[in-house]
This record gives structure tokens, C-alpha cells and sequence, in this order.
């Protein structure tokens, strides 16, 4: 049969200065274009691309660091997590997190600046940014159940200089917000 992935990357460009605009002390987020989820089909006998677009459920989603239940690594999941900046289309810094439906999720397209609204996320407010997730099954937990899982994540709090792991419980939608935060007594490098 055919491969499929899924990725993070952005749309197709011939900007010469493409990264350039993350150098010096913030990011240029007005130069920088959106990182959306991908969904790439290969058709390996053929040796041919059979489709390349953003995957279903994430359009307008600016999204990265994409992970899905260990257990679900080779085989097909329902959802895949990361963390999020908006749900418009917008490039920002991330301060969310969001859970992606991509194999029961609208193909609908969206304009740029109109809101996914299909999404299950959380947000963390103004001045947080947070970092790559993790996601750790349940001790005891059904393996073959890929929401029987933790998503565990550090959070900046960049007004009060401080760190949180933020944790959820992939049993309940993101947008009810951590069943706990562990202030952390240093900072942690984001990444």
C-alpha cells in the first residue's frame, strides 16, 4: 500500500531570506511564514507523490512540534498534538497547545485570518510560550487506547520569569486546560 505521513513545514516559497528573519533578539514574525501539519501520500511502487496538502482538520492551524501516542508511532492515529500560535493562519510565537483530528478532520479551505474553529485547543494567555510536548501512556493504561495518555509539556511564563510543566489528560478535550501545573524553581531553555 502507500506510505502517508505527516509533517510540519511551511507553504512553498522563493524567499531568498527565508530564515533570516529569526536572527537578532526576537523573531521577525511579520517575515516569517506559518508553520502548518502536512499530509504527505507516497505511492512507493510507483515511486510517485500521490498527494501533498495540509492535513485534514489543521487548516489555518500554526502548528509544530507534531507528536503522536508512542504506541501509534508506525501505525495510524486519530489525533496528533503540538504545540500551537493561533488557529487564523498567522505566524506567531506558540503559547498553546492543540490536538488535531487528522483522519476525521474538515478538508474545508479557510482564508487567512478566518479561525479553524473545529480545533481542540488550549491557551495559555499573553507573555506564555510553550515548548515541545511529550506524550506518556498511562500506567496501567489500554497501549491500544491512544488518548489512555498524558500530555506533558514546560510552559514559559515570560512576566513572572518562570517555568511550569503543564500536564493533560488526553481523556478530556485540551481546551479544559491542564489537570495540573508544577512550577518549576529555575528556568528551563525553551525547545
Amino acid at each position: 500500500g502507500n506510505i502517508v505521513t505527516f509533517f510540519s513545514g511551511w507553504p512553498p516559497s522563493d524567499s531568498k531570506d527565508f530564515l533570516g528573519a529569526w536572527g537578532g533578539f526576537a523573531p521577525d514574525f511579520i517575515q516569517i511564514p506559518p508553520t502548518f501539519l502536512w499530509r504527505l501520500e507516497i505511492d512507493p511502487k510507483e515511486r510517485k507523490t500521490i498527494s501533498l496538502d495540509i492535513a485534514p482538520g489543521s487548516q489555518n492551524v500554526c502548528t509544530e512540534h507534531m507528536l503522536v501516542h508512542p504506541n501509534f508511532i508506525t501505525k495510524r492515529a486519530q489525533n496528533v498534538y503540538g504545540t500551537a500560535s493561533n488557529l487564523i493562519g498567522d505566524s506567531s510565537p506558540p503559547n498553546g497547545y492543540v490536538r488535531l483530528q487528522v483522519e476525521t478532520g474538515s478538508t474545508k479551505r479557510l482564508q487567512k485570518g478566518q479561525k479553524n474553529e473545529e480545533v481542540d485547543a488550549y491557551w495559555f494567555g499573553t507573555r506564555y510560550f510553550t515548548s515541545e510536548p511529550i506524550i506518556v501512556p498511562k500506567e496501567g493504561g489500554d497501549p491500544n487506547n491512544e488518548n489512555d495518555a498524558y500530555l506533558l509539556g514546560i510552559v514559559r511564563d515570560a512576566s513572572n520569569r518562570k517555568n511550569f510543566l503543564s500536564i493533560f489528560d488526553l481523556q478530556q478535550n485540551l481546551r479544559n486546560g491542564p489537570i495540573a501545573k508544577v512550577w518549576l524553581k529555575s528556568g528551563v531553555p525553551n525547545g
